[in-house]
């Protein structure tokens, strides 16, 4: 077993650890149920897994040389769901525009919480009570931040991952959009990780740095994921599109490429002055606020429009407490409270149906999008 060591952290102008949603600032996470994680050593294709016998914590480890051999099953802690699925025959750089479609639901930021995630999907009828996709050829857009804060973060993860390959047998798809969490465990930033994966790669003997590297399924399969898409006459990024982005000579596939570039090098060693469209902490497509924070004018959001060539643009990042509609229908907020939401009994998700936007509702109801002016502020996401 190796040793496991800490990685020096970037100090960032982030929000205090875990202050969102209403969770705690103090992280008492310890080890426990958790994985598969898949690492390749040499000619091996190592599989551990962590589970819970008894009171222990017991290290899985399987070891493979062909992947069409390998079948994986992931547990989801203290819930009894699981759900099994294949290594992806092949990874591929995705595409990053899309004809236009009749159906799409649209969420982010579930931040490890597998359970809203579980409860959204299933009640918009993406997936059905064994977890396989039943959308057809609808389309679920997954706009950023599925790392941190939460506790389920590899369930979550594992499960996008199986929605692909069935989505696209089906001829629907699954677009899973970079945001800044997932940028920052894959470039060495590890401030939101919670103790619990620092102490679960104690356990199997791989530092929490290597869990995405490029030695490893789940981070050879972010690698191919985009920072920016367009489907039809709509936009989706994770944070926005900055003045400053929008007065650039960058295309989508530009910004896309410029992310996949520097995606694990640490934040303080990205000196391209590129790369700051996408990493810069203040006006980054993965970092910036101010639009949804009701600062933009509309000529800056129209600005926005014409760089991406769309009539709307759909963010998360930027917590709002419904579904929201700003600058006459420019800019679509979908960064909720799922945690608080959870707790009510009330998920949301944004569904795009026949051109028109509806918030979808856990308990069935389907209403229209709320639409706001200019004028007050939205909260900050992480």
């Amino acid at each position: 077993m190796s040793l496991f060591r800490f990685v020096p952290l970037l100090l960032l102008p982030l929000a205090p650890l875990f202050a969102h949603d209403n969770q705690p600032s103090v992280d008492n996470s310890k080890a426990g149920s958790d994985g598969p994680h898949v690492f390749y050593r040499g000619k091996n294709i190592v599989v551990k897994t962590i589970e819970q016998q008894d009171t222990a914590n017991v290290v899985q480890v399987q070891y493979h040389t062909k992947r069409n051999e390998i079948t994986l099953r992931c547990n989801v802690p203290g819930t009894g769901d699981s759900f099994t699925f294949p290594l992806k025959e092949k990874h591929r750089v995705e595409k990053d525009r899309y004809p236009a479609t009749d159906q799409m639901i649209v969420l982010s930021d579930i931040e490890g919480n597998f359970e809203a995630f579980k409860i959204i999907l299933q009640k918009a009828g993406v997936i059905n009570s064994t977890f396989n996709w039943t959308y057809g050829e609808g389309r679920l857009v997954l706009i950023g931040d599925f790392f941190d804060r939460g506790l389920n973060v590899t369930e979550v993860l594992w499960l996008i991952y199986k929605l692909e390959t069935e989505a696209e047998e089906a001829g629907g798809k699954v677009h899973y959009i970079l945001g800044n969490h997932e940028a920052m465990n894959l470039c060495g930033e590890y401030g939101y990780v919670r103790n619990k994966y620092i102490e679960n790669a104690q356990l199997i003997g791989e530092e929490y740095n290597l869990w995405f590297d490029n030695n490893s399924e789940l981070g050879r399969w972010l690698r191919t994921k985009n920072a920016v898409e367009k489907i039809g006459d709509y936009v989706f990024c994770h944070a926005g599109i900055s003045p400053k982005l929008a007065k650039s000579s960058l295309s989508l596939t530009d910004i896309n490429d410029i992310a996949r570039r520097h995606i694990g090098t640490l934040y303080g060693a990205i000196s391209d002055s590129l790369a700051q469209y996408v990493y810069n902490p203040n006006y980054g497509i993965l970092w910036y606020r101010d639009a949804a924070k009701n600062k933009s004018t509309i000529e800056q959001m129209d600005a926005a429009l014409e760089f991406v060539g769309a009539r709307r643009i759909v963010i998360g990042h930027t917590l709002v407490p419904e579904i929201t509609a700003l600058y006459d229908g420019r800019l679509i907020c979908v960064d909720l409270f799922h945690d608080e939401n959870l707790r009510l009994g009330d998920l949301k998700t944004l569904l795009i149906e026949g051109g028109r936007l509806y918030t979808l509702h856990s308990t069935g109801e389907k209403s229209s999008v709320f639409s706001v002016k200019f004028t007050g502020q939205g909260g900050s996401g992480g």
